[in-house]
């Protein structure tokens, strides 16, 4: 940027900062569209292209102003407003929720700890660990039928131990 364009800036910021406050109201930052004015008008200005610097940098801005309105109008029924904040449902689990889900993955806990040990491995391996059952099959060096089977079971008895009632300690 050459010592020309510098001192453009300096003269004219002030009023076309004072000129963009009165188009735009928030959130459109002012001082973003001033400086997007200048950076497009510096270009013709060093080439020699502009005659009246002061309308040609106003011009630029009040467009971007504009633009920037329009664009502020389109999406402004889609954004949250910050003083709307409190509105917005939350998706979060409320805190019975959040107990009752744990008190649940604590009696699973329970239910696997009471599988058979080969049951009890390919059950983790398939659920926690989220193996094929062919991986499993191989690791364990049994036949794919077996880990079916040892799945099976391992369902069938976890399904029992939830479906109880809880019995309180």
């Amino acid at each position: 940027m050459t010592v020309k364009a510098l001192s453009l800036l300096a003269r004219h910021r002030a009023a076309l900062l004072a000129n963009v406050r009165r188009r735009v109201r928030p959130p459109v930052e002012p001082a973003d569209i001033v400086q997007e004015a200048f950076t497009r008008a510096i270009p013709a200005i060093e080439a020699g292209r502009v005659a009246n610097v002061s309308a040609f940098v106003h011009g630029i801005a009040r467009n971007l102003s504009a633009e920037a309105m329009r664009q502020e109008q389109r999406w402004s029924h889609w954004l949250v407003k910050t003083d709307q904040s409190d509105q917005v449902a939350d998706d979060a689990p409320s805190p019975e929720a959040h107990a009752a889900g744990r008190d649940e993955l604590d009696r699973l806990h329970g239910a696997m700890a009471t599988l058979p040990p080969r049951c009890r491995e390919v059950f983790a391996m398939r659920h926690v660990e989220l193996l094929e059952k062919a991986e499993i099959a191989e690791r364990l060096g049994i036949h794919v039928k077996q880990v079916e089977k040892q799945l099976r079971h391992a369902l069938v008895l976890c399904a029992r131990i939830l479906a109880a009632p809880e019995q309180d300690d």
